[in-house]
């Protein structure tokens, strides 16, 4: 359900879906000389059809959108032919008819209403299609890509995805062999992908004076190498990012390319503040991804509920499943942003044979969040 009523009349494809009903409500009442059956009529056929793609297996999804731009077609089919046939003669349709025909589509309506409540999930959106990027978000990521790389990049076309109801979106950036996406309106969230590649400046970063220096002598070849690689772009590009923070190194097996993952975290005590800033080093010491958040650290309610207690919550979300753990990894206090405030959560990952069971239980009132079991599949390789 798509709350944007105008927008299919401002989309190629809506406008073709209008145009497609025309012709069937002008014709329908230049034939039965009954514009209200007719209108009847051209909201039933749409409705019909929408449903038809909710509830059968043919790959396709209802959409109000397509309703409402077929439905205004055929409406404004009919009040066409409403005008004609002013200046035409012929027999109408008799009028008993034409009162049965419109008790049906009231009847076949209702029904289809009552099916598509009882069967189908309904999912309310701001958009179901992309609006193009406004400018202030071209030149907010613009922005926000040349402080990171200091201009070695040209955008060349953007796009923004919606992400449901609310108005948060992300705005992305593509340029090159690579992309940047950043969140909105909130302009919290900024992750750069660039894909490897020899011919500057398409391939990934460059970090001036690393690779010569004494950051690395030529390319990275363990954790402190990465590390002072990363250090020297921080330096140039990032310092609000690494301020007392602590650095962390890892080579993730994530299905990317090769390299490190040079993290800087900050602390409230136990609890890890919200991540700053992230870089991965490549094999050959550029940066070939970056993940940004520009947020203050907030202040955090205090932690009243235990380990002990949060694990106890956490076994009573997996009741079938809790006799089956076999390893429970140490939890991690984490700082969480949820409907609209800062929170405390234990985050919570527990291993059994046939996969991992997770979730976040609040570090203050103790309720249950995202509770999920992840099967094996999708926590190893696939041989």
């Amino acid at each position: 359900m798509n709350w944007d009523i105008f927008e299919p009349f401002r989309q190629t494809q809506g406008q073709w879906n209008f145009c497609l009903l025309v012709p069937f409500g002008l014709l329908g009442v230049v034939a039965t000389r009954r514009p209200g059956l007719v209108a009847g009529f051209s909201l039933l056929l749409p409705a019909a059809i929408e449903t038809t793609q909710a509830l059968a297996p043919i790959g396709r999804a209802c959409d109000t959108s397509d309703f409402v731009a077929n439905g205004a077609g055929g409406l404004a089919g009919t009040a066409l032919g409403a005008l004609v046939i002013v200046f035409l003669r012929g027999t109408p349709l008799p009028r008993g008819t034409a009162r049965k025909g419109l008790i049906a589509t009231g009847i076949a309506t209702a029904l289809m209403g009552a099916v598509l409540y009882a069967s189908a999930d309904l999912v309310v959106m701001n958009h179901t299609v992309a609006p193009p990027a406004t400018s202030a978000q071209k030149a907010a990521i613009d922005q926000r890509l040349r402080d990171a790389f200091g201009g070695a990049y040209r955008v060349t076309g953007y796009s923004v995805t919606t992400t449901g109801f609310e108005d948060a979106a992300t705005v992305t950036a593509y340029f090159g062999n690579g992309m940047a996406e950043l969140s909105w309106p909130d302009q919290w969230d900024f992750t750069v992908q660039i894909m490897s590649a020899t011919d500057e400046p398409s391939g990934a970063f460059s970090v001036p004076g690393a690779a010569a220096g004494a950051a690395a002598a030529k390319r990275p070849v363990g954790d402190k190498e990465a590390v002072l690689i990363a250090r020297a772009y921080a330096d140039r590009f990032a310092p609000w990012g690494t301020r007392n923070a602590k650095v962390e190194v890892a080579r993730p097996d994530d299905g990317g390319l090769p390299g490190w993952v040079v993290s800087w975290r900050r602390y409230e005590g136990e609890v890890v503040l919200p991540h700053r800033f992230d870089v991965r080093i490549d094999e050959e010491g550029r940066v070939s991804e970056l993940t940004e958040r520009k947020v203050a650290d907030p202040q955090l309610p205090p932690v009243r509920v235990t380990e002990g207690e949060a694990w106890k919550t956490f076994a009573k979300s997996f009741p079938e499943r809790a006799d089956a753990i076999e390893e429970k990894p140490d939890p991690t206090l984490s700082a969480q942003f949820r409907d609209g405030e800062w929170r405390v959560d234990w985050l919570l990952v527990a291993t059994t044979s046939t996969g991992s069971l997770e979730a976040a239980v609040d570090a203050t009132d103790g309720s249950i969040h995202d509770p999920a079991e992840i099967p094996l599949a999708r926590n190893s390789e696939v041989p």
